[in-house]
């Protein structure tokens, strides 16, 4: 296994042995449910605006953030068709979550879910 700084934020886990750290650029997604999902295509668009979304080796991410990591992954070859062509983020990527987020989508099958048998969660899904 390679030496590693140990001032060095990223450090050695069990199995990881025998493998290779990775080049490239990653981005974190986090969650924080519709808030989070709509934060972050500003932070993907600007991303895009600037040309730095493209060369992303990979993405991680969590709950609302999964929701935006989800369509983008989704959209992905529509926004870069070629690696000299660039597709419409506002309506590939931004318009889709905007609607989303324009929706509650829980709002009825809570109501029905408290009133009716079965589980709440069932309904949401």
């Amino acid at each position: 296994m390679p030496r590693i700084d140990p001032a060095s934020p990223v450090q050695p886990i069990a199995g990881d042995e025998g493998r290779q750290v990775k080049d490239g650029i990653g981005l974190c997604l986090s969650g924080g449910g519709y808030r989070a999902m709509v934060f972050h295509v500003g932070v993907l668009w600007r991303l895009h605006e600037v040309g730095l979304l493209r060369g992303m080796a990979r993405i991680s991410s969590v709950s609302g953030g999964s929701i935006t990591a989800g369509l983008l992954a989704l959209k992905w070859r529509a926004l870069y068709p070629t690696a000299a062509t660039t597709g419409d983020f506002a309506a590939l990527v931004a318009a889709p979550i905007r609607r989303l987020a324009g929706e509650t989508i829980d709002r009825d099958a809570i109501v029905v879910g408290l009133l009716t048998p079965g589980r709440v969660s069932d309904r949401v899904a």
